[in-house]
């Protein structure tokens, strides 16, 4: 047996060595700690933009990817700031906020769903409770699409940190009640 991991241990350096250039690695724990570097050197800026992302900050987020990357932001981190824009809080564009929101979330490794909300009783309208208590219309078809990532569901109405599905599910209303699904296209 340890045979087998000085062999492994032996390979290991070849495959960093030949990928990386020379190892400088003399020690197994050495070694753990040159592949864990760049493994996690990949995905640093990732990990940097999820966790702005769960504080709410896509402001943050935006900033730190052009100062880590020396790039500007794609697309999908900017579409995602304005799908949280309180400009999207208005009956017909949960559509395309909910795209953006499941393709930013797709881009950093995450499993997002799209989650749809209808009226029960073929009813039209279906109102969301904003956190001052003021009752805004999410839809006037009976249709509302939001994302769900992780325990979180995320919409414009829920802002950039997104709501418990509990707490989300309190706030919608229909005059009959609302019914989801989760689907595969919003």
């Amino acid at each position: 047996m340890r045979r087998l991991r000085g062999w492994v241990f032996g390979l290991l350096l070849l495959v960093v060595g030949t990928a990386s250039g020379p190892v400088q690695a003399a020690s197994p724990a050495s070694a753990a700690t040159v592949v864990q570097s760049s493994v996690l050197g990949a995905n640093t800026v990732q990990a940097q933009l999820l966790a702005y992302l769960a504080r709410g900050d896509i402001a943050g987020a935006i900033a730190m990817y052009s100062l880590q990357t020396g790039r500007a932001a794609p697309a999908w981190l900017v579409d995602l700031q304005a799908a949280c824009n309180v400009a999207n809080q208005m009956a017909g564009r949960c559509q395309q906020v909910a795209r953006f929101i499941h393709t930013a979330y797709g881009k950093l490794g995450q499993t997002p769903q799209y989650i749809a909300f209808r009226a029960r009783g073929r009813e039209d309208y279906i109102i969301f409770e904003l956190a001052n208590g003021k009752q805004v219309s999410v839809s006037r078809a009976g249709y509302h699409v939001a994302v769900k990532v992780g325990d979180m569901i995320h919409d414009a109405y829920t802002g950039p940190l997104g709501m418990k599905p509990s707490d989300y599910l309190s706030r919608l209303h229909g005059r009959q009640g609302i019914e989801w699904e989760m689907v595969s296209t919003p």
